[in-house]
């Protein structure tokens, strides 16, 4: 094999070369052979040329005489035509031809050897043997396009086996955090981890005073089991809640009779007014001052909850004892998102109509309803609105959403022109 400078390194079939084809310099079969014409020996035009550039009168190597040579081109032909074995031979390669004649030179033979090592095509860094190539690009290229085993997102392997993408696959089996369950994929991981069977929950009648824990897949086994004493705490915290309801309801019509706390309302088909933007509940009067509102919800969510919350306003109507009213008015409103379930874990904001709240918002309304009203753009999340195991609580239920309004008057009305 030819080097920058110096002669040819291969190995011969027909064994050592002559002597007078060796270079005196670099002890290698001659490349461009050069005769100096002070002893007549043979030199490669590299060796002689690099000699040159050593010093500035470059003696011949051998006998010490002013170097001059000449191109000996008979030498040059013989030695092009020795016959020599492949570079890859100990590789494998059984190839034999001629250092540089044309069809059979190494050189031509090396552009297509399959025992030659090449860069890889795909530029991974590696040299791999021509026949290896193919192999390679498939099965060991850190370059290679991969397809992910989990999420099968295409990409270079490197990027689709890095962390950077291991740590974000939707689809990478993460471990449930609950001993004794499986792997799950990440993008499922958050829903299953409210659904798990091996998760430790608290007894379901926990609210009415059992306070035994298990997992999930134990509960319809513990309910079965514990059906007299659950039906017994039931009852004891019926009576309980029973008394106190009738405690509080005495109370609250002493000191606030001004209180309305059972004006239900219901928005139905709620998917399809998602899309209408605005709806407004049938006006109802407050008891006994009577002052006329409206619910106005937004499905879709208003200004900061646009997309992805429920917005609720309370809104004024023209009402018929309007004249014998106070204005504008004072109270406490608040609204109730109902749980479909239970009789708890409401959604419950209530806003105060006081000095704090613009002056439109709490005016009388002489004809119709107020345009805007006053309340919450961010009321309930639409995520909220879904049955959710952990609370027992469902919002939206048949496409259908319940409001209960209650109302806590501070004025009154003049009572001397209420009609009888």
């Amino acid at each position: 094999m030819a080097k920058p400078y110096g002669g040819f390194d291969y190995k011969f079939v027909d064994g050592d070369p002559p002597s007078r084809y060796i270079c005196a310099i670099c002890t290698l079969v001659s490349c461009d052979p050069q005769q100096v014409t002070c002893c007549y020996n043979t030199f490669c035009k590299t060796c002689l040329e690099q000699l040159g550039l050593s010093v500035k009168q470059p003696k011949c190597p051998l006998c010490q005489e002013e170097l001059s040579f000449f191109n000996d081109g008979k030498l040059n032909r013989e030695i092009i035509a020795l016959k020599i074995h492949c570079t890859n031979s100990e590789e494998g390669c059984e190839w034999q031809g001629t250092i540089n004649e044309t069809g059979t030179s190494i050189d031509t033979h090396l552009n297509s050897c399959n025992y030659q090592l090449v860069p890889c095509t795909n530029e991974c860094g590696e040299k791999i043997k021509r026949r290896s190539m193919e192999t390679h690009l498939t099965d060991n290229c850190t370059k290679r396009m991969v397809n992910c085993q989990y999420c099968k997102r295409k990409g270079r392997y490197q990027l689709i086996t890095s962390s950077s993408h291991l740590d974000e696959c939707p689809d990478l089996p993460i471990q449930c955090s609950n001993e004794g369950c499986s792997m799950i994929p990440r993008c499922l991981l958050e829903s299953h981890n409210e659904t798990c069977p091996k998760a430790i929950v608290p007894c379901e009648y926990n609210t009415v005073g059992c306070n035994k824990k298990m997992k999930r897949e134990e509960q319809e086994k513990h309910n079965e089991e514990s059906i007299t004493a659950h039906l017994q705490l039931t009852k004891k915290q019926l009576e309980v809640t029973t008394e106190t309801i009738e405690s509080l309801k005495t109370s609250l019509e002493q000191k606030n009779p001004s209180m309305i706390t059972n004006e239900v309302l219901k928005l139905s088909q709620f998917t399809e007014k998602k899309e209408d933007e605005t709806w407004y509940s049938p006006g109802f009067y407050t008891s006994p001052v009577k002052y006329r509102m409206s619910l106005l919800v937004y499905p879709n969510g208003n200004g900061e909850g646009k997309g992805t919350h429920v917005s609720c306003f309370i809104c004024f109507m023209a009402g018929e004892y309007d004249d014998i009213l106070e204005w504008p008015f004072q109270g406490d409103v608040t609204i109730e998102l109902l749980n479909q379930l239970e009789d708890k874990n409401h959604k419950k904001y209530t806003i105060s109509f006081n000095d704090t709240i613009p002056g439109k918002y709490k005016q009388r309304v002489m004809e119709g309803r107020s345009p805007s009203g006053w309340g919450y753009k961010k009321f309930v999340s639409h995520q909220e609105l879904k049955h959710n195991p952990s609370t027992n609580h469902q919002y939206l239920k048949d496409d259908c959403l319940y409001f209960r309004i209650s109302v806590k008057v501070t004025q009154k009305a003049r009572p001397w022109l209420v009609p009888q």
